[in-house]
């Protein structure tokens, strides 16, 4: 299937970030700083041109580049705001670390971690700052979030999101993953690219009824009402025009089995996280 061509606006929001990086760029290191800064992401030097020319830049990327140059997240966005998370220190001076809790100090400890794989196999290293870091109490965090559904290689297979979410609120779910949801089958509970965190735990089929769960169907990953029909499962969209998914919840052969997994919260875009509470 070809490829869908990006909107305009897509188009536009790229090429102005493309222009902020190389404003940034060229204000630290100077207009032929770019192989330095290519050498500081650990990057090809023409990979970090084309960044600056609208490839669409990976989220680790944004990261280290944020982490770097201190540039505020919200002006590399969206050319809003201060250009910097604070006053630049002179050379040599030793600079006030980020406020605990605070998203420079989370985005720091996240890109940190990254780097070292700290947790990256470990369904509990979605969560960052870890559990013991120095502010448990604070009310959001970084989540690492993963598209099941995107095609391999691509740069949104992984990202890291800022969620407000509680810690303490999280302490007694810690294992779970986080994906993304695509389409618009669950509108208006869920759009198209919330963020929901999906229970590790196994459970059986009678325990789910009613319940909203992630199952692999049919090579995607769905995100539904969990409906049991006697020996089925049906899928249901919130949706309506859209049929439901019919699953054997039993199949004689154990490798045709589709697991079913809770969903414990969600975060739709341009609004907060809900509990599981919220959801049912």
């Amino acid at each position: 299937m070809a490829r869908c061509k990006s909107s305009p606006e897509v188009v536009r929001t790229k090429c102005e970030l493309a222009h902020r990086l190389k404003e940034i760029r060229t204000e630290q290191y100077g207009e032929r700083g770019g192989p330095e800064l290519a050498r500081r992401l650990n990057l090809p030097i023409r990979t970090w041109y084309n960044y600056e020319t609208g490839v669409t830049v990976p989220s680790e990327v944004l990261l280290r580049f944020i982490e770097l140059t201190e540039v505020e997240p919200l002006w590399l966005l969206h050319g809003q705001g201060s250009k910097f998370r604070r006053v630049r220190p002179m050379p040599g001076a030793d600079a006030p670390p980020a406020p605990p809790g605070s998203v420079p100090d989370l985005l720091r400890r996240a890109l940190s971690m990254l780097e070292q794989g700290d947790g990256l196999d470990d369904p509990g290293g979605v969560i960052f700052p870890p559990a013991s870091g120095p502010d448990p109490d604070a009310d959001q965090v970084v989540v690492r979030v993963e598209d099941p559904d995107a095609e391999a290689g691509r740069p949104g297979d992984l990202d890291f999101v800022t969620m407000p979410l509680k810690r303490e609120w999280l302490a007694g779910i810690r294992h779970f993953r986080c994906i993304r949801v695509r389409g618009d089958a669950m509108v208006p509970i869920l759009a198209d690219g919330a963020v929901v965190g999906v229970s590790e735990q196994s459970e059986e089929p009678e325990a789910l009824n009613g319940a909203l769960v992630a199952a692999r169907v049919g090579g995607r990953t769905v995100v539904r009402w969990f409906q049991l029909a006697g020996q089925v499962a049906l899928l249901r969209a919130e949706d309506p025009s859209f049929e439901p998914d019919v699953v054997p919840v039993a199949p004689e052969d154990p490798a045709d089995a589709v697991e079913f997994r809770r969903i414990l919260w969600s975060s739709t875009p341009h609004a907060s996280a809900h509990s599981p509470a919220q959801l049912s």
